[in-house]
């Protein structure tokens, strides 16, 4: 798996088994991440990886750690706005 630190600690938290960690990727210029859904990532990035990952800063266990509360804490926050969203559907929908 070709990425960044993010996706390598949602890889170890979600498959460890298939994770070989190895030091990838390169700083992404601010600049470059104006067109990121715009373009494919080799021509934005040194090796197509978006971030940077050093091996050996952190331990399996962090990087699955990591992986786990950036996940679980970004779908709660979305489903908080999600549920206002239908609440609000549903009070229109059913008002006369």
């Amino acid at each position: 798996m070709h990425a960044g630190l993010l996706s390598v600690c949602t890889a170890m938290w979600l498959c460890p088994e298939l994770v070989q960690t190895k030091s990838m990727g390169s700083n992404i210029p601010a600049d470059n991440r104006l067109y990121a859904d715009y373009m494919g990532w080799d021509k934005l990035t040194e090796d197509g990886c978006w971030g940077k990952f050093e091996e050996g800063s952190y331990t399996d266990q962090e990087l699955s750690e990591k992986g786990r509360l950036f996940w679980e804490t970004f779908i709660h926050k979305r489903s908080e706005g999600l549920l206002q969203i239908l609440e609000e559907a549903y009070r229109r929908k059913m008002a006369k």
